[in-house]
């Protein structure tokens, strides 16, 4: 069963341009070029796909009604996901490109936010494609500035503690629609974490930190972090195997699949191992103890 497909997009930042609409054929793999038309002064970005369904697919999505797919059962989850997949990196390539490529500073690190995808048979009549349920295993943390909170910024403010580097790849990771540069991110977010962690803890080792080659994660966060504060990360097993896949995502892409429920996994097994260096820093903050809490972790794990 033939559909098609249209993906909206929202440009996050400006692209000076001298057309008002640029067009591209973005190549996808055994399938048709994906369309990617662009509007820089609107910030508009439209993608366009046909892909062949079975007939079974088809009919799950003709009769569901639900703008979510939670209800849909898993197997077509997947391939609704892959398809929308397919558009947005379409789109994230493009804008990539023309952020790196033609040094747009303006452009926002995420590169776009999505309007919505749609799928239709005649190109006429168009329908929403479910959309994954947009549940973030940390949305609950997100928290507002109170008086508790605000005197804890003040105190690191007077204290000259500054967040680790490693939390803006970690929020990156959390927020990328892609899991390969989601895997990739988390990764750096992990290498950055522990040797941030060291410097902080042991401040008179930086210099050697710093100019010998770094240890492989699993010894860092494993008999290296035990030898400093008695215990291992209770997550350096899993991130032996991750930073192992990462380097596959790396230098063998074609090779080296991931789905994004497992890059999602692994995010969050980074934030774990991250929030529990910054818990042996800074074991009387509330809003990481909070965490912990939240996340079930036990100390001395």
């Amino acid at each position: 069963m033939l559909i098609y497909l249209k993906g909206l997009y929202t440009i996050l930042g400006n692209i000076k341009s001298e057309i008002k609409t640029v067009k591209f054929n973005v190549p996808n793999e055994d399938k048709d070029d994906i369309n990617v038309t662009i509007k820089p002064e609107e910030k508009e970005i439209e993608c366009r796909a046909k892909y062949n369904i079975s007939d079974e697919l088809y009919e799950a999505l003709k009769n569901y009604k639900e703008v979510e797919m939670k209800n849909l059962k898993n197997g077509f989850q997947d391939k609704i996901l892959n398809i929308r997949s397919d558009l947005s990196n379409a789109s994230k390539k493009v804008i990539s490109l023309i952020k790196y490529l033609l040094y747009c500073e303006d452009l926002d690190e995420n590169l776009i936010s999505i309007q919505g995808v749609f799928y239709s048979v005649d190109e006429e009549n168009w329908y929403h494609l479910p959309m994954r349920a947009n549940i973030s295993v940390s949305a609950s943390l997100v928290k507002k500035l109170n008086k508790g909170n605000i005197d804890i910024i003040q105190e690191y403010l007077n204290n000259g503690i500054k967040p680790f580097l490693a939390l803006k790849h970690l929020h990156r990771a959390k927020t990328e629609s892609n899991p390969r540069y989601k895997w990739i991110d988390a990764t750096i977010a992990a290498e950055l974490a522990i040797k941030e962690f060291i410097i902080r803890y042991q401040p008179e080792i930086e210099t050697i930190l710093l100019e010998l080659p770094s240890p492989p994660l699993y010894k860092l966060y494993g008999r290296i972090l035990e030898s400093m504060i008695g215990e291992r990360s209770p997550k350096y097993k899993e991130l032996n195997e991750g930073s192992s896949i990462r380097n596959k995502l790396i230098h063998r892409p074609e090779v080296q699949k991931i789905s994004l429920d497992k890059a999602n996994k692994y995010v969050i097994d980074v934030e774990i191992a991250i929030y529990h260096l910054l818990n042996i820093l800074y074991p009387d903050n509330p809003i990481i103890n909070e965490f912990y809490s939240f996340r079930g972790i036990v100390k001395n794990n």
